[in-house]
C-alpha cells in the first residue's frame, strides 16, 4: 500500500490521513478510531515485509480472523484501509 521510510513518515501520514477524514465529514466516532486502525496495518504490513512474507490487505484480514476478530471487525477495518487507500489516491 505504502513504503514508509521511518516512524516520522509514518507519523505524517497518519497526521495527514487525520485531517483528510476530517475535511471528508467522517463521523468523529469512526475517526478517532481509524488512525490506530490504519497504524497497526501498515506496521504489520511492514514486519510482513521484513520476513519476505505476503503483506496484503487480505493477509492481514486472514490473521486477524485466525485471531479471533468477528466478521464484522474485519469488516470495519476493511473499510478503514479503503479509506486509507482514497486518501493515498488523492493526495497523490
Amino acid at each position: 500500500m505504502t513504503d514508509l521510510a521511518g516512524p516520522a513518515a509514518l507519523d505524517a501520514t497518519i497526521a495527514g490521513f487525520i485531517v483528510w477524514l476530517a475535511r471528508q465529514h467522517s463521523p468523529l466516532p469512526g475517526r478517532s478510531h481509524s488512525p490506530n486502525t490504519v497504524e497497526r496495518f501498515l506496521r504489520w504490513q511492514h514486519s510482513q515485509r521484513a520476513r519476505d512474507a505476503e503483506y496484503t490487505e487480505d493477509a492481514y484480514c486472514a490473521e486477524l480472523r485466525r485471531r479471533g476478530a468477528s466478521d464484522a471487525e474485519v469488516a470495519r477495518i476493511r473499510e478503514t484501509i479503503g479509506k486509507f487507500r482514497r486518501y493515498l489516491l488523492a493526495t497523490d
